[in-house]
């Protein structure tokens, strides 16, 4: 009888480890899978960049060029904004599951419209193409709150923390990109500063928070896997 439930004990100890390593194994490979479109989206930014037939030089260059070199600048800023709002995001999973494969895909889908996006900016260069865009940023930015607030609240992906910090990591990916993009686009139009002075104000404003919940017993668990 001992033995039996010794090799019974044993065996669910082997099943509990291989689910473990099953788990770990499909969040690792999301990730990677991940990086691979962002990768992918930020080379074809520059891929679809093509000089112009006639110059002369090298201002000339730049002067017709200007258009596309802003646009695949703020594209760039964007792509990389969020490759690190999913690296901190994901960073905070012990964990993945097909709802979360199915919800991380539409975000890696909107995010792989980023060329066309870019390519509209340019191209057009008009208002109706800036809210286009900006809808674009904003959308990848919805998608990736709703995967973060089922990983959170939902599937118990998460790894422990309090519903603050939940709430607040759900807003920060939800509207920091779209609200950045948005300033961007208010400084290059207008011709002001104003736009980046709001994006200052803002940076300062998360680091400030960052900082109290990071001195709150248990706040911010994830933050060393962040830096």
């Amino acid at each position: 009888m001992r033995g039996s439930r010794h090799t019974s004990s044993g065996r669910n100890g082997a099943n509990m480890t291989t689910t473990t390593a099953k788990e770990e194994l499909h969040l690792h490979r999301l990730i990677l899978f991940s990086d691979a479109v962002f990768a992918i989206a930020i080379t074809l930014l520059a891929i679809e960049i093509h000089p112009p037939e006639h110059w002369t030089t090298v201002g000339n260059l730049f002067a017709q060029m200007q258009h596309k070199l802003l646009a695949y600048a703020v594209s760039f800023g964007v792509v990389g904004i969020y490759w690190i709002s999913h690296r901190r995001t994901f960073s905070r999973l012990r964990r993945a599951n097909t709802a979360m494969d199915v919800l991380n895909f539409l975000m890696l889908g909107l995010v792989a419209l980023l060329p066309l996006g870019t390519e509209l900016l340019w191209e057009s260069g008009s208002g109706a193409s800036v809210l286009v865009y900006v809808g674009l940023v904003t959308g990848i930015g919805l998608a990736h709150a709703a995967a973060w607030a089922y990983a959170a609240f939902i599937g118990g992906l998460a790894e422990p923390m309090s519903t603050t910090e939940k709430i607040y990591v759900l807003l920060r990916v939800a509207l920091l990109p779209g609200l950045m993009c948005s300033l961007i686009f208010v400084s290059l139009i207008t011709g002001t500063p104003w736009g980046w002075v709001g994006i200052a104000l803002t940076v300062g404003g998360l680091s400030l928070i960052n900082r109290r919940m990071a001195k709150k017993p248990g706040g911010l668990a994830a933050q060393g896997a962040e830096s």
